[in-house]
């Protein structure tokens, strides 16, 4: 974990939630390290006022003043989730993001942060520290696999690269999400190379049923009534071999999947009993090739799912 101080006007950055919100002067400060940068609110849900009381944030590194032996060397921007309610809901997400890590060939990055908020215009006053996590911005994913984000490129999911959809589609199953949209670009990142498939790289989970934040709640045009319903997403791939490879994979990894929940440190016993229940669930509708074939081809017509049974485990 990183312990870091946001010292400023903090209280006037995260007050300025309009869709014109501006940059913010922000002094970041990690050990002997001082970094003058510019902030400013992000997102759209986390972003009211009326849903959380901290909104995230976006951090725009300076392209000098960055102390070469800095954690933070030749970062250009990041972005910081801060606790929208209180509760260890922050971590939860974190531990999503682990997760996704270990059964995706593309995610993001993530850094657990403790931070103190010292606001000038508080006379200097100093804030607890709480708990935060920071993610890597979209560009440094994309230059980090060799790709290029793909802003509004109205791309259908069988036109994105068949495993990282396939992975993503079926880890927003495991932790119960149905807030994303590969179409609408909903809480989807779209990395790729020219003339090639883009991958699918899902964010923000603190709509999913295994964070099981307060606020949320599955959108009414679903059937489901709690975000705790699993709803399969995904669309009928005529790539199922690449599914099962996935499905396999997850199936290799359910130890190291459930050790991360289990071992993490900043939830309670009871976060973690529930994780492993619903986690339970999930494991044993995979390992049944009747629910495989039930679930995951739910949206295939009786032709498609008559060649799916040929490539069920």
């Amino acid at each position: 974990m990183l312990h870091i101080q946001l010292k400023g006007q903090v209280k006037q950055l995260l007050k300025d939630r309009d869709n014109d919100n501006q940059y913010h002067d922000v002094l970041l400060i990690h050990g002997q390290d001082s970094i003058p940068l510019k902030a400013r609110t992000r997102g759209k849900f986390r972003k009211n006022p009326e849903n959380c009381s901290m909104p995230p944030l976006l951090l725009n590194f300076p392209k000098s003043a960055i102390p070469k032996q800095s954690v933070f060397a030749k970062q250009d921007k990041l972005k910081l989730v801060l606790p929208c309610l209180q509760g260890s809901y922050v971590v939860r997400e974190y531990l999503a993001y682990k997760a996704y890590e270990i059964v995706a060939p593309v995610a993001f990055q993530t850094r657990l942060v403790s931070i103190t908020i010292n606001d000038e215009s508080l006379s200097g006053k100093t804030k607890q520290p709480f708990i935060g996590f920071l993610i890597e911005a979209d560009e440094a994913l994309a230059k980090r696999i060799g790709c290029m984000p793909m802003k509004d490129a109205k791309l259908t999911a069988v036109s994105t690269q068949a495993e990282s959809y396939f992975s993503m589609v079926l880890f927003q199953f495991m932790i119960g999400n149905t807030d994303w949209s590969v179409d609408f670009e909903h809480n989807i990142l779209l990395a790729g190379k020219p003339n090639e498939r883009p991958y699918v790289v899902p964010f923000d989970f603190d709509q999913s049923g295994l964070v099981d934040a307060p606020y949320a709640t599955p959108s009414p045009e679903l059937p489901i009534q709690t975000v705790q319903d699993r709803l399969y997403r995904g669309v009928c791939h005529s790539e199922w071999p690449v599914f099962m490879k996935v499905a396999q994979r997850f199936l290799e990894k359910e130890t190291v999947i459930r050790a991360i929940f289990t071992n993490a440190e900043g939830v309670d016993g009871s976060f973690k009993k529930m994780t492993s229940q619903y986690l339970d669930v999930f494991f044993e509708e995979l390992r049944s090739e009747k629910n495989v074939a039930a679930i995951f081809a739910s949206n295939c017509n009786a032709e498609q799912k008559k060649l799916i049974k040929n490539f069920v485990y």
